[in-house]
């Protein structure tokens, strides 16, 4: 590795070292938030923070891409409206994930009825 490089990259570690993090708000703290105040800022934060666990249960299972959008905003639906009924709000990512999984699943099962009844109509 050449020596400027090295420097460099030595440089912008300490930067990072140096400056102080923003405290990092915890799932709990974010939807306490969210239910007490409607914080539309917290619901975002908590949305950018396991969007991508939704999205990943969705699309693991739903083939298609539309079918798997449409499940993972059906699940942050869910969390928008049921958020206060969380008992264990530390356990944010598990909850929505049992959420997704389940959503993804029923979507999962209406597409496949709804494709048995459609190949059956085409046969008559």
């Amino acid at each position: 590795m050449p020596r400027a490089s090295l420097h460099a990259l030595v440089r912008h570690l300490r930067k990072l070292v140096a400056t102080p993090a923003e405290p990092e708000l915890t799932d709990t703290l974010l939807l306490q938030q969210f239910v007490r105040d409607q914080d539309e800022a917290a619901f975002a934060q908590l949305v950018a923070r396991h969007g991508r666990l939704v999205w990943m249960v969705c699309r693991h299972l739903l083939a298609n891409a539309e079918d798997a959008e449409d499940a993972f905003q059906a699940t942050l639906l869910v969390l928008a409206r049921k958020a206060g009924t969380i008992r264990k709000r530390r356990s944010v990512a598990s909850w929505l994930y049992g959420v997704a999984y389940r959503t993804a699943l029923k979507t999962r099962t209406t597409l496949a009825r709804r494709q048995k009844y459609e190949r059956q109509a085409r046969v008559r």
